[in-house]
């Protein structure tokens, strides 16, 4: 056997393993994201909120949560942030510019679809700890974050 072809070999196995390794996250990144997005509707249901839509997608956007506050009378666009308790970048400012304008776009899409561009609405940020064990830490949420 040649060297080209032993070279060719050993990446290609090594690239099946690394092709392994991100599917097997990514779907467990799926999973504990809609843990945690079950973890927030219960929350928030507690709260007095009616959900109304869960991943609701229009384009490249997607919005976590769609809830009515009954408290405030008022349309709820919620993101759900979930990070290790120990996280460089707590869940709150992971809501950057980019996905802002994202979130932005596909909220006043729902409008147009559901109801008035007019109707009195906010947007909210739940952030969730996960500790080093995979249990839920504490959960924040953010009310009327600056979006629009």
């Amino acid at each position: 056997m040649g060297i080209w072809k032993q070279i060719n070999e050993a990446l290609s196995k090594q690239w099946r393993r690394i092709c392994s390794f991100f599917r097997r996250r990514s779907a467990k990144n799926i999973d504990l994201g809609r843990q945690g997005e079950d973890l927030a509707t219960n929350f928030l249901k507690q709260k007095g909120f009616k959900i109304l839509k869960r991943n609701w997608v229009y384009g490249k956007g997607e919005i976590d949560l769609v809830a009515f506050d009954k408290c405030h009378n008022i349309l709820v666009f919620v993101e759900v942030k979930l990070r290790s308790a120990d996280a460089f970048i707590p869940g709150y400012f992971a809501v950057n510019k980019k996905k802002k304008d994202i979130l932005r776009k596909t909220c006043k899409s729902y409008l147009r679809q559901f109801g008035s561009p007019n109707i009195c609405h906010r947007f909210d940020v739940i952030a969730i700890e996960v500790n080093q064990t995979g249990n839920f830490h504490r959960i924040s949420h953010y009310e009327n974050v600056k979006l629009f």
